[in-house]
């Protein structure tokens, strides 16, 4: 998956209106990318001492030694696997070369190589909002926006409920082109905000470590502003309230430090729990 590749698709694998310092694109279930096998045939002889293997003239092309990479096929950079688990890439346009990252796969800008997350945080947010993703994957989770369950209807005084990746959304399909952006938020439930730090409609897979519960999310708003971020120095996903409910029992706010993993997953990933 590369980032950059158009915030509508997240390759592999999937939020400014949220600016109330609860803050906040592959998710969890897309399939995982294997890798293809690199099958050479070895030379077989018959009784009749005449070879069977395949002559020079025989010689696979590019596109059919390509297909030995599986998913990375035409990938010269690494890529993140569709569930966000490992990384890989084909070499020399023949040969595959992944590698798992245990820690979850980081897109970066296409052309790039994507990573392995690890240890150290790497936190920055210098404008309104965040733009560069946690390198280590951690973020403290808060509550934004509109949404629905069992109870009704909830609203959020701090926030407008138009995300800012209104637009994206109806155009992919997700939300109605004459409804509003609380109709969008309350349709889709399973969203959060650092659109900006994921790409508009990344799917998200967001896991509580504490209590191993997972789901998908999508990224459909920026935020939350950096002022908020800065009193806590950390990352911050703002979220609906049914991911906090869901992951936590309850709302969060980012006084809470309450502790939640993210990987990028594949824009194909279903929104909602994990199972």
């Amino acid at each position: 998956m590369k980032r950059g590749a158009g915030a509508l698709l997240a390759c592999v694998l999937v939020a400014c209106s949220s600016t109330n310092g609860s803050t906040g694109g592959n998710g969890a279930g897309g399939t995982s990318a294997d890798g293809g096998v690199d099958a050479t045939t070895p030379s077989l002889v018959d009784a009749g001492g005449v070879s069977d293997a395949t002559s020079a003239g025989d010689a696979p092309t590019a596109s059919e030694a390509s297909a030995g990479c599986g998913p990375y096929a035409g990938d010269p950079v690494f890529t993140c696997s569709a569930d966000g688990t490992s990384r890989g890439k084909c070499v020399d346009d023949a040969s595959l070369d992944d590698e798992p990252c245990p820690n979850g796969c980081l897109i970066e800008p296409a052309g790039q190589d994507a990573i392995c997350m690890g240890a150290d945080a790497g936190w920055s947010c210098t404008g309104s909002y965040g733009t560069t993703p946690a390198q280590d994957g951690n973020y403290y989770l808060s509550e934004f926006g509109c949404w629905v369950d069992d109870a009704g209807v909830h609203t959020d005084p701090d926030d407008n409920c138009i995300p800012s990746c209104l637009d994206q959304a109806v155009a992919a399909g997700l939300c109605d082109a004459g409804g509003s952006g609380a109709d969008c938020e309350e349709g889709l439930d399973w969203y959060t905000a650092d659109g900006a730090r994921f790409g508009c409609l990344q799917r998200l897979r967001v896991t509580n470590p504490a209590n191993g519960k997972s789901l998908i999310a999508i990224a459909l708003d920026f935020g939350p502003s950096c002022a908020g971020e800065s009193t806590v120095d950390h990352a911050v996903l703002d979220s609906s309230g049914q991911v906090n409910d869901y992951l936590f029992g309850g709302a969060r706010g980012t006084s809470d430090k309450a502790v939640v993993h993210v990987v990028e997953v594949s824009d194909t990933t279903p929104l909602g729990p994990v199972p």
